[in-house]
């Protein structure tokens, strides 16, 4: 079939290779809304020749990268660096067209992920992580020091988000945490849950922010904090990508060489390769993981001690946040349009959520809460090294990348 066939309207029961027309709609909402941000932007004064010059690189490195992590079925994306990149130096309106451009092209190309409809479909979602790294760059996370007013706000953020984690895992292995669309108490339940979490996420952010983290005029205190920081995100990162590889139901368990037709993860590249046994099953799997993310947080914390380099912690905020939004965000499409499955490596953890009891919207949310974080922060992170190795002259082409990035 041709990239562009799926683009017909489906027949009567016809369910592959086209479009049902409540998608079709769909996604001339999203052509629409590319064309307000192209304009929004316009208005701005943010497409500047430079800008414009960077989108088609910036939606090349988003399409190349995340069609080889299609390929290789890896659990994350990959797929917005080039959107991050664009948000913060041209800033949100940029950014999110960027993004939207991205998954749109990406649609009709006959790479990985595209000649369908499903990178077409969460293009809403590339627009807002352009968005938000518009935002976070305006807020200073690219450039922030410890002397800066504003470290004491991200650690606060920093704390809440952390305290909605552990308020949202207490609840889910306490009374449970569930969705269904055809039960509306699960739904209400899973709303009011929801806004429990966040408030208390909010509350104690918001004390600690008008306590502990009162740091003006103290920047060795605010470095220490900034170096702690450092240390516990790399550690929880380090476990994440640990437990999405090597856990017994991560990445690397369904690599057992036994897909005949070729089509499986790195099968095609590997000749049916049997890689099933780098899987660590519990509790030596959660040991392991647990030392080399001891050891890694406490690197970091050497590595973040020395000179300026803590600053990287508000960009890791900045990403993480930027997950949470997009996991959010991601999981109604996913559930909603298409069944929870999208082609990609996700979906293995979309199945395992499945077979844990959770309904096609909680497992779509629960993948999206496990990749999404882990994927937004490796993305900023990638934006802040390329941003160091620029030059200041060209930073200066674009029209927020002297005002958003450290010298």
């Amino acid at each position: 079939n041709a990239p562009m066939d799926w683009l017909t309207i489906c027949a009567a029961e016809q369910t592959e290779g086209c479009v049902q027309p409540i998608q079709l709609i769909y996604l001339i909402a999203v052509v629409i809304g590319a064309v307000l941000f192209a304009y929004m932007a316009r208005r701005s004064r943010d497409l500047s020749t430079a800008t414009l010059t960077l989108m088609p690189v910036a939606i090349a490195i988003n399409i190349a990268v995340g069609a080889v992590v299609v390929l290789l079925r890896l659990p994350i994306y990959l797929d917005s660096i080039g959107t991050v990149l664009v948000g913060v130096v041209a800033g949100p309106w940029a950014g999110a067209l960027t993004g939207i451009l991205s998954n749109l092209i990406w649609s009709l190309l006959p790479v990985p992920g595209g000649a369908g409809p499903v990178a077409a479909f969460f293009a809403p979602v590339a627009g807002v992580i352009g968005l938000m790294a518009g935002f976070w760059a305006s807020r200073g996370v690219f450039q922030l020091r410890a002397d800066d007013a504003r470290v004491g706000s991200f650690l606060a953020l920093a704390t809440g988000i952390g305290a909605a984690v552990v308020a949202a895992l207490v609840i889910q292995n306490t009374i449970g945490l569930s969705f269904s669309f055809e039960d509306v108490d699960s739904q209400n339940r899973f709303v009011v849950i929801g806004v429990v979490i966040a408030l208390i996420g909010i509350a104690v952010g918001y004390i600690s922010g008008r306590t502990i983290y009162r740091l003006e005029g103290q920047p060795d205190r605010a470095k220490s904090y900034l170096v702690a920081g450092s240390a516990i995100t790399a550690g929880a990162l380090a476990f994440a990508f640990m437990r999405l590889l090597f856990g017994p139901t991560g990445y690397f368990i369904g690599i057992d060489g036994k897909d005949p037709d070729g089509d499986g993860p790195l099968t095609a590249l590997f000749g049916g390769a049997n890689l099933s046994t780098l899987a660590v099953a519990d509790p030596a799997g959660l040991v392991i993981a647990g030392v080399i993310a001891v050891v890694i947080g406490w690197l970091v914390a050497r590595w973040a001690a020395t000179g300026d380099k803590a600053r990287l912690f508000p960009v890791w905020v900045g990403g993480l946040t930027t997950g949470l939004v997009a996991a959010a965000i991601s999981a109604p499409i996913s559930a909603g349009v298409l069944g929870g499955v999208t082609g990609g490596g996700t979906d293995a953890l979309v199945a395992l959520f499945r077979t844990l009891g959770l309904g096609v919207f909680g497992s779509a949310f629960a993948q999206g809460l496990t990749s999404d974080p882990l994927d937004k922060t490796i993305s900023y992170t990638v934006v802040f090294l390329i941003l160091g190795a620029l030059p200041v002259a060209v930073r200066t082409m674009f029209s927020r990348g002297e005002s958003t990035v450290a010298d």
